[in-house]
């Protein structure tokens, strides 16, 4: 092999190096373009050097959501976000400040709010929630859907319902919980079950982790339970005890007013008042990446008229089979402590449990 040609080799291998070296440190070194607020889209970047394009959902309970480009709607922990950029109009709320509308930058230590007047600056740590502002009411609400039926025949004819629905509209400042759960059963034609519960709680957030609630109210009816109706309505406070990207655990005290309606007594009204104190919490954390628990329980403590004391419980085991499809296992109890005697001297009995398996749907 001649000279020329070994001093070929060696150039071009050197070359080829350098240009490997050029686009790694490049690479490494890209930023995305200088925010103008013509395109419509957000950058972030995570923890490992990564940009993303898209769009902010939201930032609520320390988990942002992302509208990405190629990747769709993702999920991060805001411990994993090491850079933000929103030309975009967004709503922010900083702790013990209300919420302020502009553009944003957060580096790993501070939030950039750039609004018509002024640009502030705010710690990172004190950055509570993010969430979009304009006309798409839709983009503050998420939800989920879930139902269970079941058959059986031969010598006994079984039917079983179940159909839960929640919505939840959130803001920076505050949260909107509604739920509306249904349970029938039928054997061989006779009714053994049939219940229906709604509740709507609005909270106003005082601050990280203190809110109101105003109202708190709930509906429920079993007639198989002597209730026609049962309402209860109040306003108390709360506050979250545990607030982490994997768990989350409230406590709410509610001052109430409930009023039942019996589908039939042995006389005298079929109707009775009471002043009540509620008793709400919610737990739920992460066991997997796949799999969540969450706790639920109401209490309602007042007059014997009104059956004393009332208890709803639920444990759900959540398993994720795809995105936005789930795998629900629910374990209920519901107790009124003294049921009101039917007109013909029968009493319900204190305590319903159930066992309920179903699929839902996340949007």
């Amino acid at each position: 092999m001649s000279l020329n040609r070994i001093r070929s080799r060696f150039f071009s291998v050197g070359c080829l190096a350098l240009a490997i070296t050029l686009s790694a440190t490049a690479a490494d070194d890209w930023r995305p373009p200088a925010p103008t607020g013509q395109d419509g889209f957000d950058w972030i970047e995570l923890k490992s050097g990564e940009w993303l394009k898209g769009k902010i959902k939201s930032l609520q309970d320390e988990k942002l959501e992302f509208d990405s480009e190629e990747l769709n709607l993702q999920t991060f922990d805001w411990k994993d976000i090491h850079t933000v950029r929103s030309p975009r109009l967004v709503s922010v709320r900083i702790e013990k400040l209300k919420p302020v509308d502009g553009s944003l930058l957060i580096t790993t230590n501070e939030v950039q709010i750039v609004t018509p007047t002024s640009t502030n600056n705010y710690p990172r740590a004190d950055l509570v929630a993010i969430a979009p502002t304009g006309n798409r009411e839709v983009d503050k609400w998420t939800g989920k859907v879930s139902a269970g039926v079941s058959f059986r025949s031969g010598n006994t004819r079984e039917t079983d319902l179940n159909v839960f629905a929640a919505g939840q509209r959130r803001t920076p400042d505050t949260r909107l919980n509604l739920e509306y759960s249904v349970n029938y059963g039928e054997v061989s034609g006779d009714e053994v079950e049939q219940n229906h519960r709604f509740s709507g709680q609005f909270d106003y957030f005082l601050s990280r982790r203190l809110f109101v609630r105003v109202p708190d109210v709930e509906y429920f009816r079993d007639p198989l339970q002597n209730l026609e109706h049962r309402l209860t309505v109040g306003a108390g406070v709360g506050y979250d005890l545990v607030k982490t990207p994997r768990t989350e655990w409230n406590v709410t005290i509610s001052p109430s007013w409930q009023r039942n309606w019996f589908v039939s007594v042995p006389s005298g009204e079929a109707v009775a008042d009471s002043v009540a104190g509620v008793l709400d919490t919610r737990f739920e954390t992460e066991l997997t990446q796949r799999l969540d628990l969450i706790l639920e329980y109401r209490g309602v403590f007042s007059r014997k008229e009104t059956g004393n004391d009332t208890h709803h419980a639920k444990t759900t085991l959540e398993f994720e089979i795809h995105k936005r499809l789930n795998l629900d296992l629910t374990f209920e109890w519901d107790r009124i402590s003294s049921p009101q005697t039917e007109s013909n001297g029968e009493e319900p009995k204190t305590d319903d449990f159930r066992l309920i398996t179903s699929l839902g749907v996340d949007f």
